[in-house]
């Protein structure tokens, strides 16, 4: 594993970044080549420019020759004193380096200053096994910085061997500038790696940069004062190196705590939600312990999902590798240093379990040896952790279960053909499904949250069939009643109760209803049916009955004239029940669909004149007015069915008309029909019964107190063949003033001029 910087200085720090895959992107090369290239030539300057220049302070009494080694080893040390913060997907080091580098400068010539600072620094990543990556960036951004302390502190305080303000403000000045640098450095890779622009995080940066380069020159210059004139008193400088080693130390924890609380409390949400649970455990939990590798393997699944230092962003879905097959089996946790694959240092290893099942085992593992990485408390709140996501687990496995059912269930209540009605104990509308708007034309969100009472119109005696015809006693019941839709239409409803109570309280009733009117109206036509055609029936078979009696008792003696008529009745009446037979019979052949032409017809051109005089003639009605052209007029129809259709039209007029009304029928045209109209006066039909009045057996007038005759066939039947001739019959009415009924044919060969 190689890692990058992600911060490379405060004062009195080094900085570097946390671990990530070798395949670095190219902004970060780029970025690191230019600071190698910058301190290198900043390097050059120095060691060209200052190379007659001596050491700033003077008095140690150490030959070079063991000076030079002895502060590169110092150097060393000081930069081995790491602190580790984490700043997101970044990890800072903090150490006491910029100490040791001012001591460097101000006992050691600047080309063995600029030597001694490089050297410790290398010596140390070499002795911390840090990526060439890493490496070449911490010695660039160090090189160029130092050469920056080195040259503003000889230009301004020279070579005085003593403590001077020169000395003083040349020290200050200089770290202030190194602080720059290193910073300017640090925001280059920093906003590559946390994409933000590098001026945010220098600006973010700078006060706390500058208090610590105040600081660190008040660390450097006391050591080096006490180490000219008062050597005995070094090992007592430890001590406030110490205690600031501690405070960074302290500050570290705090902030790493800190990150981890902002990780949890995500986590926290994502298990709450129970929404892709695993990938935000495997993501946040390795950000909040600072894994440099995440794995989960969910049991009964031979696929891993996993979080490298690499992609922290990205889960990865793959194979479980072979050697980390063998931690399924593991049933507490563990905490495991030895035998790792190669590249890891260490790993904890939990399982994923709860509520007497297991759903996986999570692994968590570093590349460096940190003894500090997780404490025997980091492990068991590791271990809470993944409890706490087997149990979002299940409960994601109970809600996709309660999800699906509850869908299936909403499904039932949409595709019902029954209407589905949820009261509460307030008796206020809970759900109202689909097939129950469109059985009381109430839409569900003019009837959720409302009482059942003000949403439903019906009569006040039904109310309490409505609203509270179960109890506790019987909290199943039935009940019909009637209904008045927004429309006006009545609707017979059957309502089947069934309620939850709780001490005696009603707290849902779950009404199940259908609709019964059309089984309500199918009766009624069943009971109409029956008395018209009773009706029908009777009045020709009454002076038949009575007349063939006569002739029985009476034959002999009655006038060869009575005898005749009364056979002429008899044939009159039995010719009557014979068409209302036929009536019967012809529309029993057609369907309930309009639009169903079963009947054959043989259709040819005819003159529609000759047929309309015939049928006006065969009723022999004085009443009949007939207007008609002089000349034929060809339709392309069959004439005994035009016949039968205009003999009922005409008919039907005289019948529903007075006595002393005339009945006019008459033809006009358009560029494709021609049409007979038959006017009367009498009546009229309502406007809801217009189309209603083909349909069959409906009557106008109640069958119970009809003044007229007729099975409600003749209009059906006439449609029928209308259209069975590729024709139609249609209907024009005014109350109180009287119908126009239409017959409409096609052209047969010729057309009237």
């Amino acid at each position: 594993m190689s890692t990058v910087p992600s911060r490379a200085g405060r004062p009195g720090l080094s900085r570097a970044a946390g671990a990530v895959r070798s395949q670095l992107g190219d902004p970060i090369l780029r970025r690191v080549v230019a600071v190698v290239l910058l301190g290198s030539g900043l390097a050059t300057m120095v060691i060209l420019g200052l190379s007659e220049h001596g050491s700033v302070l003077r008095g140690l009494g150490v030959p070079t020759a063991l000076l030079l080694p002895g502060l590169t080893v110092l150097t060393c040390l000081a930069e081995m004193t790491v602190v580790r913060l984490r700043h997101g997907e970044a990890v800072e080091e903090l150490s006491l380096y910029e100490v040791a580098l001012i001591i460097d400068v101000l006992l050691l010539s600047p080309r063995d200053a600029l030597i001694a600072a490089a050297g410790g620094l290398m010596f140390a990543s070499g002795l911390q096994r840090r990526p060439v990556v890493k490496a070449l960036f911490n010695v660039g951004t160090y090189t160029a910085a130092t050469s920056v302390l080195i040259i503003i502190v000889h230009l301004v305080a020279g070579t005085p061997g003593v403590m001077t303000l020169h000395v003083l403000v040349g020290v200050v000045v200089a770290t202030i500038a190194f602080t720059m640098v290193n910073l300017f450095c640090l925001a280059q890779i920093l906003g590559v790696i946390n994409s933000q622009p590098p001026w945010l995080i220098v600006r973010s940066e700078a006060r706390l940069s500058g208090y610590m380069a105040i600081g660190t020159v008040a660390t450097g210059l006391t050591t080096t004062e006490i180490a000219l004139h008062a050597p005995l008193l070094l090992p007592f400088m430890a001590m406030p190196a110490l205690a600031v080693t501690y405070a960074y130390r302290a500050a570290a924890r705090e902030a790493e705590e800190r990150s981890r609380s902002g990780c949890l409390l995500q986590l926290s949400h994502a298990l709450a939600e129970r929404e892709d649970v695993v990938r935000h455990f495997v993501v946040l939990v390795r950000e909040a312990f600072g894994a440099d590798l995440a794995v989960v393997m969910l049991e009964n699944d031979d696929v891993a999902l996993s979080v490298e230092d690499d992609a922290p962003g990205s889960l990865r879905h793959g194979p479980i590798p072979p050697h980390l097959a063998g931690l399924r089996r593991i049933d507490g946790p563990v905490d495991l240093s030895e035998d790792l694959p190669a590249g890891l240092r260490r790993m904890v290893v939990v399982p994923i379990q709860g509520g007497g099942r297991r759903f996986g085992t999570a692994a968590f593992a570093v590349h460096r040896r940190d003894r500090g990485w997780m404490t025997t408390g980091d492990i068991s709140l590791l271990a809470s952790l993944a409890s706490a996501l087997a149990v979002a687990m299940r409960g994601a496995e109970h809600l996709d279960r309660l999800v699906d059912e509850t869908s299936k269930l909403q499904a039932v209540v949409e595709q019902s053909a029954e209407g589905i009605m949820v009261i509460d104990g307030d008796g206020l509308v809970q759900m109202w499904s689909r097939a129950l708007a469109e059985m009381t034309g109430i839409d569900a969100a003019d009837a959720v949250g409302r009482a059942v009472t003000d949403v439903l119109d019906v009569p006040v005696e039904d109310e309490q069939m409505l609203l509270m015809p179960v109890s506790v006693a019987q909290p199943k019941a039935v009940s019909e009643l009637t209904v008045r839709r927004p429309d006006g239409e009545q609707r017979r409803l059957r309502l089947a109760h069934s309620a939850n109570f709780t001490l005696a309280a009603l707290v849902r009733d779950v009404v199940v209803i259908s609709d019964l009117t059309r089984e309500y109206r199918t009766e009624r036509l069943k009971s109409d049916f029956i008395a018209m055609v009773s009706h029908e029936l009777r009045t020709p078979l009454t002076p038949i009955i009575g007349y063939v009696d006569l002739l029985r008792k009476r034959g002999e003696r009655m006038t060869p004239q009575k005898r005749l008529d009364a056979l002429n009745l008899i044939g009159d009446r039995a010719g009557h029940l014979s068409r209302l037979v036929e009536d019967l019979l012809l529309a029993s052949r057609f369907g309930d669909n309009p639009d169903d032409i079963s009947l054959h017809v043989s259709s040819a051109a005819h003159d529609l004149c000759a047929l309309v005089t015939q049928a006006a003639r065969d009723l022999g009605s004085a009443r009949v007015r007939v207007d008609l052209p002089q000349m034929p007029v060809s339709a392309h129809c069959d004439a005994g069915r035009t016949l039968q259709v205009l003999a009922n039209l005409i008919g039907n007029g005289l019948k529903y008309s007075a006595e002393d009304t005339e009945v006019r029928v008459g033809l006009r045209f358009d560029e494709t029909r021609v049409h007979v109209d038959v006017r009367d006066q009498g009546y009229g039909i309502p406007t809801d019964q217009l189309d209603k009045v083909f349909e069959k057996f409906h009557r106008v007038e109640d069958p119970m107190t009809m003044s007229t005759s007729g099975t409600g066939l003749g209009l059906f039947i006439a449609r029928r063949l209308a259209r069975a001739m590729d024709g139609d019959v249609s209907v024009v009415s005014t109350l109180n003033t009287g119908s126009v009924f239409t017959l409409s044919l096609t052209y047969g060969e010729l057309r009237p001029e």
